[in-house]
This record gives structure tokens, sequence and C-alpha cells, in this order.
């Protein structure tokens, strides 16, 4: 048994496990696992079919009649209110296992929110700890972990779930961080956020940092910034404070309220000076919000949000092929169906969709029936959408992986009062249904038209 314990050297495991891992090494392996460099803890909040993690029984999910507008709501993260798993953990980061580990995962599909601040992360403990992954509560965990662990990090890669705007603090604890060995750093916040200054002056200190990666939304309101984020912005606040940067990697929304007239020429003409492939587009819609997105090429993040029908998806390179997660939005056009068979063809691994247009189809009768499959799409957002899109999805397409459905209750109670037998068959497998309202009342209707789900209340 000894033997086996000096060939481990990457273990993955649930944190619910620890305990008995635990155990194992000190009966078998005397208390530790020598050359155990790389650890991942799963916290376990995913879809034990497909490994997903859960989305529409996330907390988040909950407050859709106060959405702001172009504001993510399509969780990047679960949080787990549990505090005995934050007890664990910091029983975890103090044991012999942690003894040899150099790369650390912490399931970055879940959060423990204010469990870290009963038990705060001390990975300074783990002395030989030099690659990082997890996923935080807010920005200020995020500089606390790299004034923690800088001396020692040469990886670090966060998501974070919001930038709060009442800490005086930050700031000079952001002047206190040095990194002089983090080559390579990954930042991560889909949720919109408007104060973007702490992130920027974070980027400003990590002077040494080679590959950078920013996956940001930034604007709730809609008024601040004042202006969109453009290769401009990028050339100003965070290029010259990287004089070792080799690779920069990014996809930045920004929002604005009323924005001023600007064209996607202008946005073009402010990467003249980098050498780097990059795309852009400008979106402006009926509800007096502006929309821009930058990112650089090949395109490397996982979702899109508040896509409309004049965002560039379906272009011949294939761009955005890896995404997974995609929003679409649009209150000027209707998405027709041929818009929706492109959209399963372009994106074959798309497992997350929401859709959100009040605008009736005006093809329903012109097109011809066309055969639809999303053969990978497991959730189904139709909250804020037209009768249109669910009797399309629900009644038309195939879709053979969907576990989770969110929907417009009175939408709902319609496609079940048809009957139709694709719903039927689409419905089969569903294992969780939220709907936009409580539906108390006809909780035997839903149940029986959705054999194995399990109805979450508000």
């Amino acid at each position: 048994m000894s033997r086996i314990s000096y060939d481990i050297q990457l273990l993955t495991i649930n944190l619910n496990q620890v305990p008995s891992i635990k155990t194992f090494v000190k009966n078998n392996c005397n208390g530790i696992l020598p050359n155990l460099t790389h650890l991942k803890i799963m916290l376990g909040a995913k879809q034990a079919k497909t490994g997903m993690p859960y989305t529409i029984v996330n907390h988040e999910m909950m407050g859709l009649a106060m959405r702001k507008p172009l504001f993510s709501t399509v969780p990047q993260f679960f949080l787990l209110p549990n505090y005995r798993l934050g007890k664990k953990l910091s029983v975890l980061y103090r044991s012999s296992l942690m003894r040899s580990v150099e790369s650390f995962d912490l399931d970055d599909n879940c959060i423990l929110t204010e469990t870290f601040d009963d038990h705060p992360i001390r990975l300074d403990q783990v002395i030989r700890l030099t690659h990082l992954r997890i996923s935080v509560w807010n920005f200020d965990q995020c500089v606390h972990l790299l004034n923690q662990l800088g001396s020692q990090l040469y990886s670090f890669t966060v998501t974070i779930g919001y930038v709060f705007q009442d800490n005086l603090n930050l700031i000079s604890k952001i002047r206190s961080i040095s990194c002089p060995n983090l080559k390579q750093m990954t930042i991560t916040m889909y949720r919109n956020f408007n104060n973007y200054e702490p992130c920027i002056s974070l980027l400003q200190h990590l002077l040494n940092v080679e590959y950078l990666t920013l996956l940001l939304a930034i604007g709730v309101q809609g008024t601040t910034p004042n202006y969109f984020i453009d290769g401009f912005f990028l050339e100003r606040n965070i290029l010259p404070y990287m004089p070792r940067l080799r690779q920069f990697n990014y996809h930045i929304r920004s929002i604005l309220k009323n924005a001023s007239h600007i064209t996607i020429d202008q946005i073009r003409q402010s990467f003249r000076k980098q050498q780097q492939p990059f795309g852009c587009v400008l979106d402006h819609f009926n509800n007096n919000y502006g929309q821009c997105q930058i990112y650089s090429l090949p395109f490397i993040g996982a979702r899109l949000d508040f896509v409309s029908n004049r965002f560039p998806l379906f272009d011949i390179n294939k761009t955005f092929s890896n995404v997974t997660i995609l929003l679409l939005f649009d209150d000027i056009k209707p998405f027709e169906s041929v818009f929706f068979e492109r959209v399963a063809q372009t994106l074959p691994r798309l497992r997350t969709l929401e859709i959100i247009n009040q605008l009736e189809q005006q093809e329903k009768t012109t097109v011809k029936k066309i055969s639809i499959d999303f053969v990978h799409l497991a959730v189904l957002i139709l909250y804020d959408i037209h009768m249109d899109y669910a009797q399309q999805f629900l009644c038309q397409i195939h879709l053979p992986s969907l576990i989770e459905l969110a929907i417009n209750k009175d939408i709902l109670l319609t496609i079940i009062d048809e009957n139709q037998q694709q719903a039927r068959d689409n419905c089969s497998r569903v294992g969780t249904i939220r709907t936009s309202k409580p539906s108390y009342e006809s909780i035997d209707i839903i149940e029986n038209f959705f054999p194995l789900a399990y109805y979450v209340k508000h």
C-alpha cells in the first residue's frame, strides 16, 4: 500500500470524501502522499447524469422581476451557503494532504459565499503552492489571496462573483500586493459590475504577468463607465503596465444607457496599433441601452450574452463553435426558425440557452417546417418570451438532452393544454422545472406532464 502512496501525483475528490481519504492515508501511507502535486476538490453541485452545474435552482434565478437591462442572470457559478463545507476546507488546508501540493483546483463552478468569512482561506500554509484555480464570492477575496500568496504564485485563475463599491481600503490592499513570480493570470466576471477601477488597479500591479485572460461584463445600470471599452482603453489602462506581456486573451462586454452615437468602424480604429487579431460587435436596442463586445481571436470564451440578430454568430470561420452558454436578446427583431436552425449548426456544443424576446415571429407561415436538433442542450430558459419560442422549442425542435427548464408560467400551462407529443417527449427527461410565478395550484398538472421533474418552489 505504501507503494501506491508514492505513485499518486494527481487526485480529484469530492470535498465530502476528504475525511475518508485522510483516514486512509493515515492508516496506510504514514499520513502523507509525498508525491501528490495536483489536488482538485469538487464541491458537488452538479447534475449526476451530465456533470453539468445546476442552473435554474440557483438563487440568482429567483429575482428576474427586478432584472436590469442587459444584465446576465444565468450563473457562471453555483452558490453553496453551507457553513460545514467551509469548515471542512479550513481543515483540509492545514492537513498533511496539502504538504506537497503545487497545483490546487477548487471547483470553479461553485462559491461558498459567506463561508469564507467564517473560515478564511489560509492557503499560505500550503508552502509549495504555485498554481491556483478558485472561485470567490467577491473581489476583496481575490485581493486577499494575492496578498497572502503573492510571492508563491506562478499561475492564478479566479472567477469572481461581485465587486462591491463600499470598501474604502481595497485600493490600499491592492497596492500592497507583490507577485514577482506570477506569469499567468485569468479573471472571469460574467455577472455585470460597475466598479471596474479596482480590477484595473489590480492589473496595473501585476508587472510580471506574461499570459493574461480577461472575461468581463462591465456596466450594471448602464451609466458607468460613460464610454464603451475599446482598444484605446486597453492601450491606456492595461498594456503599458505589463511590459512582459506575451499573450493577451479577452472578451469584454460593456453596456451603456443612452450611449452617444459611435460607429463600429470607430471601435475597430481603436485597435489599429495592436497586432493581435480581434473582433468587435456594437449593438443598440429599443430599450435605450447599447452594448459593445470586444474579443481577441481565436475566441477563447465559452459563453455569449445578449446576442441579437445583428451579432456575427454565423461567420465562416466558426469563431464561436466552442460556446456552451448562449443568451439571445432582441427587442428590435424576432428570432425566426431559420435563425435557430443556424444556431444548432453553428454551436454544436451548446448546453445552456436563454431567450429574451417578446416579438412575434413573422415567418411562421412562409417557411417550411424545419427539422432542428439541439443534441446537447440541457438547460432552456424561456421567461421573457413570446409564445412562439416556447411552441417552437418544446413542440417542434428535438431536445434529447433537456434536463432543466425555466419558463413563463402562463405559456407553460398553454403548452401543457395543447398536449402535443413532441412537447411530451422533450419534457419527459426534464429533472428540474421552474416557472416565472408560483404555480402551486397547477402542480399536479405540471408533474403529470413532467414525470421526472422536481418543481422549484418560489
